[in-house]
């Protein structure tokens, strides 16, 4: 009977020692995830915050191009203005006589 006592603790023993080093195993490749996530939040808030960033300057450009084409489109205006404005001079000076 003693035997068979034993033989169970030993057996007792042997489990408990699998389960702490399973248990150890878990915990350790849990707390690997721990930090992975925290290393992860870390890279999605500078994300978001260079996303803003790159927002602003977006806009930012984006109201440069919208002044530099109203920009463009007063000078055309302002170019036919001359150009037609030229024309008439240019044909009155081509049909007076010189002296």
């Amino acid at each position: 009977m003693r035997r068979g006592w034993i033989i169970g603790l030993i057996v007792a023993g042997l489990i408990a020692i699998v389960l702490a080093v399973a248990l150890a195993t878990v915990g350790t490749e849990l707390d690997e995830a721990r930090l992975e996530r925290d290393d992860l939040n870390f890279e999605v808030e500078d994300l978001r915050a260079e996303t803003d960033l790159l927002r602003t300057d977006r806009d930012g450009l984006k109201t440069t191009v919208d002044e530099q084409l109203i920009t463009i489109e007063q000078l055309k205006a302002e170019l036919e203005q001359v150009r037609s404005q030229a024309k008439p001079v240019d044909s009155t000076t081509a049909t007076s006589p010189s002296p």
